[in-house]
């Protein structure tokens, strides 16, 4: 039978309104008791954001797997005891608790609770395979967002407690079950797009993503000449002749970018992280640079400032590459933009296609695009998915069992 969370001012009666109801296996965690003019006891119970009261004979009292409850000083409550390491001027904060109650915390940070289930139930399991390949974890995206009991919901505690112990496994194995925000439609091979080895990570292999909607499933990014110049370590005075990129997956991920500029060139080669920090966002949501590695580039030229003599007149040429021009040796196609031009006042050299004043970039989603897409699990969730098939969708030859 389902139990109500009453809300009570002054005392617990039957008579308040319920706040929050819990299904049979829901737990809440108990704050304290009551008893009333009617000789009820009452629990004072806590569950996610919502704190009331519960009758104590319509509920168990399990004392076994209550867990201390710390605020910090940044604000949030977590479950478990702590440590304090001395970390030069700092105080670094190591909470120790159990893995369960660990998850608690951080599949709510990770996954809006208001999503299906077996969505939840995926993003759990994730959690779990990964947190068990790590000898210790961050409290943000660096490992897993984790806001300890402060971020607990009932929605997504009921989805770690039906998949307890459950992990994604490879050869028998847990494995490394990297998520991200949003694919973009596919996942990016982790070969591709870190210094991985693909003999070491088979299970991370690139997967469509059909059922995926996400608001950074397609994007657009603007940038001028100067934001270029200065990412890349030139002055924003310098001018940017060229931009260009070099792709590196199969679907098309980027791996390198060259600037020409009139200070000289440079080629930044890297993984993912590397080439998307070259492009800052001003959006602390999106941790400041650019959503993925996925995109493909456009660069607007001013006027080169050339004019050429044809049959009927003068004309003014916009870019010299792909231009047919007459030599001593006949017509010539350009190819690339390295010419030098005899004038009247001698033979000058252009880089003969302007200077780039701007570039925008357009490409598909957020994150590594490594394992799972959150979005895409929710998608597939939607389409009547388990949590276990879309593991192993996106985590190619691999088991879901404790």
């Amino acid at each position: 039978m389902p139990i109500s969370i009453q809300q009570s001012v002054g005392g617990a009666t039957s008579d308040y309104e319920a706040v929050k109801t819990l299904k049979k296996g829901e737990a809440a965690d108990y704050l304290s008791s009551f008893t009333n003019n009617s000789n009820e006891v009452w629990y004072r119970v806590t569950s996610g954001s919502d704190t009331g009261w519960v009758l104590a004979s319509t509920v168990s009292l399990d004392s076994t797997n209550a867990t201390p409850l710390t605020k910090l000083s940044n604000g949030l409550t977590y479950r478990g005891s702590f440590y304090l390491y001395p970390n030069g001027t700092k105080v670094q904060v190591i909470n120790y608790l159990d893995m369960e109650d660990y998850l608690k915390g951080v599949v709510p940070s990770e996954m809006p609770a208001s999503w299906h289930k077996e969505a939840l139930k995926a993003q759990a399991i994730a959690a779990r395979s990964y947190a068990a390949n790590m000898m210790t974890l961050t409290d943000s995206a660096a490992s897993q967002v984790y806001r300890g009991y402060t971020a607990e919901d009932s929605r997504t505690n009921a989805a770690i407690h039906e998949t307890a112990g459950v992990m994604v496994r490879y050869n028998g194995k847990p494995i490394q079950t990297f998520f991200h925000s949003t694919s973009g439609g596919r996942t990016a091979n982790v070969w591709d797009v870190w210094n991985s080895s693909k003999e070491y990570y088979p299970y991370l292999a690139s997967v469509e993503d059909p059922y995926e909607k996400s608001p950074y499933s397609n994007w657009s990014a603007p940038y001028s000449a100067g934001t270029i110049l200065k990412s890349f370590g030139f002055s924003e005075t310098d001018k940017l002749y060229d931009i260009t990129v070099t792709k590196k997956g199969v679907n098309g991920e980027i791996g390198s970018v060259t600037v020409k500029t009139s200070a000289g060139d440079k080629t930044v080669t890297g993984n993912e992280s590397v080439i998307r920090k070259l492009f800052p966002i001003q959006n602390s949501n999106v941790y400041g640079y650019l959503y993925s590695n996925w995109f493909t580039m456009k660069a607007a030229k001013t006027d080169i400032g050339i004019s050429a003599q044809t049959n009927s007149g003068t004309v003014t040429i916009s870019d010299l590459a792909d231009q047919t021009v007459q030599t001593t040796s006949g017509q010539v196609k350009l190819t690339d933009s390295n010419v030098t031009i005899q004038t009247s006042s001698g033979v000058i050299s252009t880089e003969g296609n302007g200077e780039v004043s701007s570039v925008t970039l357009t490409g598909k989603g957020w994150g590594h695009r490594i394992g799972m897409s959150q979005y895409g699990a929710k998608g597939f969730a939607e389409n009547g998915w388990t949590a276990e098939r879309i593991l192993k969708h996106y985590f190619t030859g691999t088991t879901v069992s404790k």
